[in-house]
């Protein structure tokens, strides 16, 4: 999958340009569960953020790309997900550490008592063209429902745990895949991490 790995980060930048690299909220992690790893942290955006109504930006890790420019204009257009994919994905593995932040918000910064944070882990296998041949590219209003999708894998529950932990999701499928458009890249496909499950619509526990 190469470099096609995207994060909102420029996204943060805009209204926490004095932050420093390590307080971003995603960042490389030296101590994975094997070699390097990635950290995503919840974050708040600061008096910028507030002004925007986007209090907080969730530490998130995608195949796809973030188009900054639309970043304040329209957030959930900003995130462009899903690459190119050629073969049909059957789950996606990997290991995982979690720690909630202690008070969840909504998006007008009040505290919902009693809501507790959960991270997001999911992958979506979609058609690329409409039926007139028109690119399709979903965003972070749709990833998970747009009518392109073919299948998606999707983490049911993320535990609280300070040990590196397996996870597995498997792909279920609602529609056939053709497979000469399989062999000519007519799907996409994406694979997507989030610290907070709500932080497209900025909700969550900042951390």
């Amino acid at each position: 999958l190469g470099n096609n790995w995207a994060t909102g980060n420029p996204g943060f930048q805009i209204s926490m340009s004095s932050a420093k690299p390590v307080d971003y909220p995603t960042v490389p992690c030296e101590n994975g569960h094997d070699g390097a790893g990635v950290k995503l942290t919840t974050r708040d955006t600061g008096p910028f953020g507030a002004l925007a109504n986007k209090r907080l930006a969730a530490g998130n890790l995608f195949l796809g790309e973030f188009d900054v420019s639309s970043a304040l204009r329209d957030a959930m257009k900003a995130t462009r997900f899903g690459i190119p994919f050629n073969m049909k994905p059957v789950k996606i593995t990997g290991y995982y550490k979690y720690r909630p932040g202690e008070k969840y918000q909504d998006k007008l910064g009040k505290e919902i008592v009693g809501k507790r944070d959960s991270a997001d882990v999911y992958a979506v296998f979609y058609d690329n063209h409409d039926a007139d041949g028109n690119s399709v590219i979903l965003h972070g209003d749709d990833v998970k429902t747009n009518s392109h999708i073919v299948a998606i894998a999707q983490l049911a529950s993320i535990n609280y745990t300070d040990d590196w932990t397996a996870f597995e999701a498997t792909f279920v499928y609602n529609k056939e895949i053709d497979m000469t458009k399989l062999e000519n890249m007519g799907y996409n496909l994406t694979v997507v991490f989030s610290s907070s499950k709500g932080g497209a619509s900025f909700q969550g526990a900042v951390d």
